[in-house]
Order: C-alpha cells, then structure tokens, then sequence
C-alpha cells in the first residue's frame, strides 16, 4: 500500500512563496517525521521557481504598446520599430558576406585616409564602401595630447568631414560629461575612425559640468544643443554617453523620421535591451525632432529618470523609438563606480509621473547657465556652471504641479 503523505509535509510545501531551490531553511523547519521526504520538498520547490521565472519571461517578452501597473505610475510601454529604411536592408543584406570577412582594425583604417581632403561636390553614398562590421573596443588609454596628434589630420576647425564626397547629414554628437577624461579618450580613439569609415560630417560637443552642483545630464544635453546652433547649422543630434563604445561600424549614426535609439544592447546587460522602453545611453533626434519636444527636462539632478522622462516627451509628441536589429547595435561599457557628484535622485518616480505636465515649461525654453567654451583639436569644450535649485524654482514658479517632488 503506497505510503500517505502527512499533512504537515502538503503544509509545508504549500508555503511555496517562501520556498526556494536554493534556500531550505523552510524544509529545515519541517517536522522531523518527514525529513524522509527532503528531497520531494526540493524537486516540488524547484519546479515552482522554474514556473515562476518562466512568468516572468514571458511577462517581459509581451509585445509592446500594453500597460504595465506598478504602485506609483502607469507606464504605457512604447510602439518600437525596427528600421528598415534603404540603409538598414542594404546593410542587412551585406551582414552574411561581411561576417566571412577577416575585420580590419581602426588603426589601418585610419592610416589609409590621406592628410589632403577632396571636396567632392558629389553626395556619398546611402551604405559608405568603407564598412567593416564587428569591431573589438580598444582600450588603450593614451594622452588627449597623443590623441589629438593622431587624429588631427582628419578635422578641419574641430569637424571631421569625409575626404571625397559630402555627407548625407551634418552631425553634432553632444556628450555630457564630468571628471571623466579616461573615458572620453577611449571613447574618442573608438568613435572617429567609425564615423571616418561611415563618411560622417560631425562635429563633438563635450559639455562638462562644474563640481560645484550636482550632476544634471538632461540640463546639459540641452546646454550642448543650443550652444552647437550658435556655431553652425546641424540635421541631427546624436546624445552620447561617454563610457559606451560601439561594436559595428554599420550601426549608422544618421537621424531619421523618428528619434532612434542607438545603445540597443550592452555588455552590462548581456548585449540585450534592458526594458521595452529603455531610452537612453546613445540617442539620436533631428534638430526639428527635439525642438518638438522642448529638448530634455532640467529637473532630475543626479543619477536617473531623464532617460524615461525623454521617452514620455516623445511619445506626447506623436513619436515612436526608431532601433537598428540587435546584431547591429552592440556597445561595450566602460567599468566605473558610481561618482560622487552624481548619487541617485530620490524623486525620480515622483518627477516622472508629471512629465508631461511639465513639458512645455521645462526645458529648452527653461533652461539657465553659465558657459566658457574652449575650442580644441577634436572638440569644441563647453564648461557648464547650472543652479539646479534656480531650475526648480523657475518651473514651480509656473504653476507646473511638483507637490509629489517636495514630500
């Protein structure tokens, strides 16, 4: 006659939501009659935790467009699309042939480009010839003095500019940034010969803010978009962060219809996309495009929340994330702890849930500073003195509702 399982045993492996394939002190405190079925106690609690991480998944994997309910806020997940415009289907169907190609470094790349710059008057071409694909980071740490040598034959004035026909756009790639010069050289030493091999016309913005107030990205994203209209006429913005280095060459860097989001998947993250809606790490929008939405919110000092607070301005405006496929758009990120200056800001939900209340009164058409611009060899320096406090008390002052941001 089979044996009965006793009731105690069904009581123990009831309390499912405490039991785990990894922890047994639950099963430890089971009666000591049925410590014989130890091992139905660990079979049955695995199960459970491979039931509930396959919820999980396939919660994550949903499609998007749908609704996700937490405590604080109801985030609509935005509708994201893979572009396949001309470039990206000629480029998806170069992939095969150029991965049984052996990758070319950057460094040959860069020496095959001559120190006498052609001005073409033809345009260049939707797919540059020069493409490579997968590339490897490199991660030699030089001076920004040795940069500059090694480079400076490739800029005119701080903009870099094909040698033998005129880009398809004109670019500003903004990159806020602070006490950070390891970073932006490795970044710089990846970043340029891509762009050359791309046919790129770009000209870098490195927008640093003083120690002196707590680090505002947003702000200063706005800061190096305007300060870039001063110097020159641009089609698109690209916002960079500068610990995060591209892998393929034929991730574009162009705007199109709609912003784009460049930094699909990182190392950090296995090279998968953090969340549905992740808007952040490498952007790109069409001057008219961030114009549209009143640029970014100056409000999130510190660590978090711009990147969201940017996606709800888009999605107000009628816009929706433009992504190139996965393969294509691989960052590594360089290591670093998190800085002092820079601490998470404890208001973040709470300042997201008003943003886009906020939108038309925080942002470009909000935003206060004080500059000294230094014009180097590859870049042109913008240092940034911001008064976070003045920028809240500017929005508040017009009757934008933050009473959840000053509990």
């Amino acid at each position: 006659m089979a044996q009965q399982i006793p009731r105690n045993a069904i009581v123990c492996l009831a309390q499912k939501t405490r039991v785990t394939f990894a922890d047994k002190s639950l099963i430890n405190r089971c009666p000591k009659r049925i410590l014989r079925l130890r091992n139905i106690c660990i079979l049955v609690s695995f199960l459970i935790s491979v039931i509930f991480l396959y919820k999980l998944s396939f919660i994550s994997n949903r499609n998007t467009g749908q609704c996700v309910q937490n405590k604080t806020t109801l985030l609509i997940l935005p509708r994201t699309n893979i572009d396949y415009d001309d470039v990206s289907l000629d480029v998806l169907s170069l992939r095969h042939k150029l991965q049984q190609q052996p990758n070319q470094t950057q460094d040959t790349q860069v020496q095959q480009l001559p120190h006498q710059r052609n001005l073409s008057s033809s345009r260049c071409s939707k797919l540059p010839p020069t493409l490579v694909g997968r590339l490897d980071t490199d991660k030699n740490l030089i001076s920004l003095k040795q940069l500059g040598l090694k480079f400076q034959h490739l800029f005119n004035h701080g903009r870099l500019q094909p040698r033998d026909c005129q880009a398809l756009q004109r670019l500003a790639i903004i990159i806020p940034f602070r006490k950070r010069w390891s970073h932006l050289i490795v970044l710089l030493n990846n970043l340029i010969p891509l762009l050359s091999r791309q046919q790129a016309d770009v000209h870098f913005f490195v927008v640093e803010q003083s120690s002196r107030s707590t680090f505002n990205r947003g702000a200063l994203q706005n800061v190096g978009f305007l300060e870039a209209l001063q110097l020159g006429q641009f089609d698109c913005f690209i916002f960079h962060d500068v610990d995060l280095v591209p892998l393929n060459d034929k991730n574009l860097y162009r705007c199109g219809d709609n912003p784009r989001h460049f930094s699909v998947a990182l190392n950090k993250y296995s090279y998968s996309l953090l969340y549905p809606g992740y808007f952040g790490g490498v952007v790109g929008l069409s001057t008219q495009q961030y114009r549209d939405i009143n640029g970014n919110s100056n409000l999130y000092v510190g660590w978090g929340g711009e990147d969201d607070d940017l996606l709800e301005r888009l999605l107000n405006k009628g816009y929706y994330i433009s992504r190139y496929a996965t393969d294509l758009s691989k960052y590594d990120m360089i290591q670093h702890g998190m800085e002092e200056g820079n601490k998470p800001n404890p208001f973040r939900l709470m300042l997201l849930e008003t943003a886009r209340v906020r939108q038309e009164v925080d942002g470009l058409t909000s935003i206060q500073y004080n500059k000294t611009i230094t014009d180097l060899i590859l870049f042109t320096l913008i240092t940034v003195d911001i008064d976070n406090e003045q920028l809240l008390r500017d929005v508040w002052a017009g009757g934008t509702p933050l009473d959840n941001c000053t509990e």
